[in-house]
């Protein structure tokens, strides 16, 4: 897509999010009328300076007072020492703000994301949603110090730089101003342009963060599969198109600030030649020719800078697009109203379909029934993406919008408060999450409801008890690495572990043994034959050895159950879950 139709599709989109920008500016209105306020202060005395030079030159250089020179001399001093006591005051402020703001929106936004449906992070990488946690959002903070803020500065300074000059020579002010109309089209077609690019460098930024690391998360399988070489080339591509788009607002900036720089040049000459005119003529004394190049030197120093600060801005303003955008996104779980005070772990799937949104097409589970009583163990077979996951996630409340009624106990889990709900079940994953902290904080995730008791006595029915008392520090040790920290058995018995130290009445595991070894799953399946007991379970499984007990088993081919049963029914049946089962074992 061409800059110029990027610039013009989101131009609009800028009031609303400056507006959604300000709501979190507000919140520090005091400290913020107090740098405001600071700025026509500034302005006074940059404006005081040259104004100073010309008394000294017409009323006392000229005319030999000294002790007038002295007094202006005095005044000028000040002026220089109170315009740096304002401006390190008004820095410091507009920084703190900056600072607060940031933290305001970077907090708002991890809550945000957090809350988001699976959906979201179906279709979005990981690393893009880091860059609108750090980068995107700390371009604000420059962007509040160092463009918006001294925007308003300098588009003070020159209103009365103006003033001043006209109060000092009309002609002259006349001659200085011919310039501004056709300057304020050049920069507005700078600033469209620079605006442009940096959505495109912003955009392309996350693609790249997000390209990053899932290349690094999947190192060893490039690796095996000798594929360093093609990741590189796309890795190129996307480096390519950073680099072109940062040399887009490179260009652009490095134009306007030379045009300006140029102009300053010229109007300075015409000034001087047509100022020395008017000196000769008595129009205009010596101070006032100083003081006009003076002050045309001050008029043109923040729009040389305005390159940058516009720069600044659009980056800024494209940082604002990609974060309130995000916070456009609802994409939620809707929460049902009804709590959830007392559940025995009792679950039906009544006549359950279901397709992932933006693929209504594609239906991954298809009248879906079966009904549990608690303690009550259901294993999940059949081939990869025969929907055994789904009814998994959809039980748990990462997805809704299915079609049919999924009961807890009497309790339709649509109208079911969603916290209530996944406070309710606990999952094991085939991948396993270890946070970079204690094994302690891994097991109970911070839920100080679950007593040490209750969480040793979980480490211990997985056999991970004995493990982690070997370890310096013993459940207070830290797995700095998270998953990495640990084997890849040893972190799924801890996450094993972290599903069995709560108290809730339903477990669901998704090839939960996937990685662990024939020793440790026979220690599992001892300690949970007296948990499942009192629990009801769901059981996702591709190793049949595990699931031969269970009190029912569902066999799924193409989102659908084809067939119902247990074991030795199944088995029985010599159908399609026969046929897996002797597969399996054949020839053993």
């Amino acid at each position: 897509m061409a800059l110029s139709e990027i610039g013009g599709s989101i131009m609009k989109h800028d009031k609303r999010y400056l507006l959604n920008y300000w709501q979190y500016l507000k919140r520090h209105r005091f400290l913020l009328g107090v740098a405001l306020a600071l700025i026509p202060l500034l302005s006074f005395f940059n404006l005081a300076q040259p104004y100073l030079v010309k008394k000294a030159i017409d009323d006392a250089i000229l005319v030999g007072d000294l002790p007038l020179l002295q007094i202006i001399t005095m005044l000028f001093g000040c002026c220089v020492l109170f315009d740096f006591l304002s401006r390190t005051l008004q820095v410091f402020l507009f920084q703190y703000i900056g600072q607060k703001t940031v933290q305001d929106i970077r907090a708002d936004l991890f809550q945000h994301v957090l809350n988001l449906s699976a959906r979201y992070y179906d279709r979005t990488p990981l690393g893009v949603v880091t860059s609108r946690l750090t980068s995107d959002i700390e371009s604000l903070n420059e962007s509040f110090a160092s463009g918006l803020v001294t925007l308003l500065a300098d588009l003070l300074t020159l209103i009365g730089i103006i003033v001043v000059m006209f109060l000092l020579s009309p002609k002259l002010t006349l001659i200085t101003i011919l310039i501004l109309p056709p300057m304020v089209v050049v920069v507005n077609f700078f600033r469209i342009k620079l605006r442009a690019a940096f959505e495109m460098i912003r955009t392309t930024l996350g693609k790249m963060n997000g390209y990053i690391q899932e290349q690094f998360q999947g190192v060893s399988v490039l690796q095996l599969f000798q594929q360093e070489q093609h990741s590189i080339k796309r890795f190129k591509r996307l480096n390519q198109t950073y680099k072109q788009s940062t040399l887009s607002s490179v260009s652009y900036d490095a134009m306007l600030y030379s045009l300006i720089d140029s102009l300053n040049s010229i109007l300075i000459a015409v000034v001087i030649w047509y100022g020395w005119g008017q000196y000769q003529a008595d129009f205009v004394t010596l101070g006032v020719l100083v003081a006009f190049v003076d002050y045309i030197h001050r008029f043109f120093t923040p729009l040389k800078e305005i390159s940058t600060k516009f720069a600044i801005l659009q980056h800024a303003l494209a940082s604002l697009d990609k974060i309130f955008s995000t916070f456009d996104i609802q994409d939620y779980v809707r929460s049902g109203k009804q709590r959830l005070v007392s559940f025995e772990g009792n679950v039906t799937f009544d006549n359950v379909s279901f397709a992932y949104k933006g693929f209504e097409d594609k239906v991954v589970l298809s009248d879906v029934s079966f009904s549990l009583k608690k303690g009550d163990l259901l294993a999940l077979v059949g081939p990869t993406g025969s929907g055994k996951t789904t009814v998994l996630r959809l039980l748990s409340k990462l997805y809704d919008g299915y079609t049919g009624t999924i009961t807890l106990d009497s309790y339709d889990l649509a109208t079911l408060d969603l916290a209530d709900t996944r406070r309710s079940i606990a999952v094991v994953n085939q991948e396993t999450t270890l946070f970079s902290n204690s094994i302690a904080f891994n097991i109970t995730l911070g839920n100080s409801a679950i007593s040490s008791d209750a969480m040793v006595e979980a480490a211990k029915q997985v056999a991970i008890h004995e493990f982690i008392m070997s370890l310096p520090g013993g459940y207070d040790y830290c797995l700095e690495k998270g998953n990495q920290s640990l084997s890849a058995g040893q972190a799924q018995l801890i996450s094993f572990a972290r599903a069995l130290a709560s108290d809730s009445p339903v477990i669901l595991l998704d090839e939960a043994t996937a990685s662990v070894d024939s020793v440790a799953e026979e220690a599992i399946q001892k300690g949970l034959d007296v948990l499942l007991a009192q629990k009801t379970a769901i059981v996702v499984a591709h190793r049949l050895s595990t699931v031969q007990h269970a009190d029912i088993i569902l066999a799924f081919n193409e989102g659908k159950v084809i067939e119902c049963g247990n074991h030795k029914t199944l088995i029985k049946q010599a159908g399609f879950y026969a046929n897996l089962f002797n597969m399996q074992f054949a020839g053993i």
